[in-house]
């Protein structure tokens, strides 16, 4: 049995037969010039795998140790470790070992047998602040009167009494002799103390004549140097008839036109 194989696309009549009509061309790939001056990511050409060093120092310690979470496991303490709470924060009973027995209540605040005992002298005592404030008598001074003119009157006689000459008082002799002690000496001196004395000294007075000249500077003569000729504008002699200012006069100080001191 013999099988022929037919083209069934060949029924459609898609196939081109005609040899002038050229064959598509493949697209030119376009390469875009950035400009950058960055390097491509590319391994360079001297990079052999094989060649790298193979005895680079290992980790050790903790370092070595893998670590893929950021805390460790929480280990509890050991028991005898104190719990960091020691007081629960809902105990509110005493700790200090203090407590109030019956005892100290009825001594601090008093029981019922003897409330009779307290009101019964309570009344005593009561009693007895009566009696003695009934026995003592309010005795009040009665007030003086006096009038006007007997007041002025004492005014008077006490302005006397401050005016007049107090006596001058006098002190009486008394009978007795004047007892002078000597001063004990332990260990007698075997040099006597000498005494500086230093003699006054006197002032000094010093005499001077004083003469005093005139405050104001002296004025000097312009020289002019013979060896260099002054010039003028421009280069020229300069025909000045300027003269030197002679020097100030000093005054005449005699000491006959002034008195002596």
């Amino acid at each position: 049995m013999s099988f022929e194989n037919k083209n069934l696309y060949h029924l459609l009549g898609n196939d081109v037969e005609d040899d002038s009509i050229p064959a598509p061309v493949a697209p030119r790939e376009v390469v875009k010039n950035t400009g950058s001056s960055k390097k491509a990511d590319v391994a360079p050409a001297k990079a052999d795998p094989a060649r790298a060093k193979t005895n680079k120092s290992k980790p050790s310690g903790n370092e070595g140790a893998l670590k893929n979470k950021v805390n460790n496991k929480s280990v509890s303490g050991p028991s005898s470790t104190p719990s960091k709470h020691a007081k629960k924060s809902f105990d509110r009973h005493s700790k200090t070992g203090k407590t109030d027995s019956a005892k100290k209540l009825k001594q601090g605040w008093g029981s019922d047998d003897k409330r009779e005992v307290d009101e019964s002298a309570a009344q005593e005592d009561a009693e007895e602040e009566a009696a003695e404030e009934a026995s003592e008598v309010d005795v009040s001074p009665e007030q003086q009167k006096k009038s006007l003119q007997d007041y002025f009157a004492e005014l008077e006689l006490k302005k006397q009494e401050f005016s007049a000459a107090k006596p001058t008082r006098t002190v009486a002799p008394i009978d007795g002799e004047v007892i002078e002690k000597e001063q004990e000496t332990f260990v007698q001196s075997t040099q006597a103390k000498k005494v500086k004395s230093k003699a006054q000294k006197e002032k000094k007075f010093l005499d001077i004549d004083a003469k005093f000249a005139d405050d104001a500077p002296a004025q000097t003569e312009r020289t002019f140097n013979s060896r260099k000729p002054t010039r003028g504008r421009g280069g020229k002699p300069t025909t000045s008839t300027r003269k030197p200012v002679s020097a100030a006069k000093k005054p005449v100080v005699n000491d006959k036109n002034f008195p002596s001191l």
